[in-house]
């Protein structure tokens, strides 16, 4: 008995189930569409694509390349960090340091700024007329001007700074004897205006003893004392030649003996607990005024 007839043409050989299998040729390259879910191309790389799975999904799948989805990929724009101001900050430069307070003779002081500057100074001096200018200690300037560490560093750096502002001091000072020299006409170089410029350069060598002691020292070991220092002196040494009229002297050699022994003359005075009266002022002032003016 014959089975039942069955639709469709006759086909010889065997039947193959699924799609036909097409080969087309593009250019030089040649694919095989065997299956839509396959594709092949000549170099032998394959992408397989499950039509049971959501277009969406694929399309992230195909992203990742390995079916999965990506973490990196899946997340959207507003979810994605973005570096911080912390990350991106350039990192904070150094505090510097706090220079302290001087020296204070370049800055503006009021009364009783002056006053507290006027008494560590002081105080220094007498320090350095006790134990010398290199055994002296900030401690033993503080304790002499009965202040603290903290005020100090206020108005000075260091002892240094506090010698230097006592080097201009003094600087500033004898230029008022460098002008007094060079004021009047030559031919009023009298006894009485030779002993008035003579007391008042034994009241700046008395006010600053100490000081004037030390010179030596601050000469050889600070320059920058040294220079100021040498500075002072060599213009009152060309101020008291530009007086000296006598032909037969070298006012350069004879305005440097004239400084020269007012600054020794003080000194052993110093030394030998001798004070300088009026009198001794006087016999000073006949020596050199007859020795370089009569």
């Amino acid at each position: 008995m014959d089975g039942p007839a069955v639709d469709g043409p006759a086909v010889d050989g065997p039947v193959v189930c699924g799609p036909v299998v097409t080969t087309t040729n593009v250019g030089s390259a040649e694919s095989e569409e065997v299956n839509p879910s396959v594709k092949r191309s000549k170099a032998g790389s394959s992408q397989t694509t499950n039509p049971f799975v959501a277009p969406d999904v694929r399309a992230a799948a195909s992203k990742n390349g390995n079916g999965a989805t990506s973490p990196r990929t899946s997340r959207t724009r507003s979810e994605r960090k973005t570096p911080t101001k912390s990350a991106t900050r350039s990192p904070k430069e150094p505090k510097r340091p706090n220079p302290g307070g001087g020296p204070a003779s370049r800055r503006a002081l009021r009364s009783q700024g002056r006053i507290t500057m006027r008494r560590l100074m002081d105080a220094a001096m007498v320090s350095f007329d006790k134990r010398g200018y290199h055994a002296t200690r900030v401690n033993d300037i503080v304790e002499i001007a009965k202040t603290s560490h903290g005020t100090f560093y206020l108005y000075f750096s260091n002892k240094e700074d506090l010698v230097k502002a006592l080097v201009i001091e003094v600087s500033t000072e004898a230029s008022n004897l460098i002008l007094k020299l060079r004021k009047p006409p030559i031919e009023e170089t009298s006894w009485e205006f030779l002993r008035s410029w003579i007391g008042d350069y034994s009241a700046l060598w008395s006010r600053y003893a100490p000081l004037f002691r030390s010179w030596t020292d601050l000469t050889a070991n600070e320059t920058e004392f040294g220079e100021q220092i040498q500075h002072t002196v060599n213009a009152l040494t060309e101020a008291m030649a530009s007086r000296i009229t006598n032909p037969e002297l070298d006012p350069g050699v004879a305005g440097m003996a004239v400084v020269a022994m007012l600054d020794r003359f003080h000194y052993m005075r110093e030394l030998t607990f001798d004070p300088v009266e009026s009198d001794a002022l006087d016999t000073l002032t006949t020596f050199v005024y007859r020795a370089l003016f009569k």
